[in-house]
């Protein structure tokens, strides 16, 4: 059973997420294009029975509308602390997948207070400008072409320019050196898939090498749209 959304105020929006369970908390960020229920719901059932598991639709996503066209890291970072102000949630184990993991990382280099652990899944450090146009004009799954979002207005091409934006946005606004990394001092997971196009291993395995504590890595026979979903992920 999917269970309601909540929307709290931000900025220009109010950002919508769902709450399950109860206990230590965890925070789940989606994949760009996805939201938080398509890409985290699983997780956030098989973890409700011992945490208060939190599942947010990033702007532009979902349900949260992106009236102003902020969509890109920045902003989902920001959001991100107005849903864990407004919880009560001075703190919280932060999972991310692609965009999420993406945002997570940026975001906790800049203020590493909010994370008493972070997870990412198919995530980077820094964006690859060689890489834009391959990624603005591949294929792309059905299920995220067809996804409903509350900005869309019947737009049929919403998914493709959500696409781009986090594209451009990932060149322009994500570029962590190890400097940046080494502030993010909480415990970390990062994983990734062994078949992930989008997101290549490369990419995790510089953040074992420059996250600086108790940095642990999984790596799953999954490519990047499916990685989120697997059951063993959870």
């Amino acid at each position: 059973m999917v269970p309601p959304s909540f929307l709290v105020p931000a900025p220009d929006s109010r950002v919508a997420y769902r709450e399950r369970g109860s206990g230590p908390a965890v925070v789940f960020l989606h994949g760009g294009t996805g939201t938080g229920e398509y890409d985290w719901a699983f997780a956030a059932e098989h973890l409700a029975d011992r945490y208060r598991t939190v599942v947010v639709d990033m702007r532009g996503h979902g349900e949260t509308l992106d009236p102003t066209g902020e969509i890109g890291m920045t902003r989902f970072g920001l959001d991100l602390m107005h849903v864990l102000r407004a919880l009560g949630l001075s703190r919280a184990v932060l999972v991310g997948f692609s965009a999420g993991g993406n945002t997570l990382l940026h975001f906790l280099s800049r203020d590493p207070s909010w994370a008493t652990a972070i997870v990412t899944v198919g995530a980077s450090a820094e964006g690859d400008a060689s890489r834009v146009t391959e990624i603005m004009t591949g294929p792309w799954p059905r299920s995220l072409r067809e996804m409903p979002h509350a900005g869309s207005k019947d737009n049929p091409e919403y998914w493709a320019e959500l696409r781009n934006a986090l594209a451009r946005d990932w060149v322009k606004n994500l570029s962590l050196d190890a400097g940046s990394l080494s502030r993010i001092t909480c415990p970390a997971l990062v994983v990734h898939g062994d078949n992930d196009l989008i997101q290549p291993l490369r990419y995790s395995e510089r953040l074992v090498h420059e996250l600086p504590k108790d940095r642990k890595s999984t790596r799953l026979n999954s490519s990047h749209t499916d990685i989120s979903r697997m059951p063993s992920s959870a």
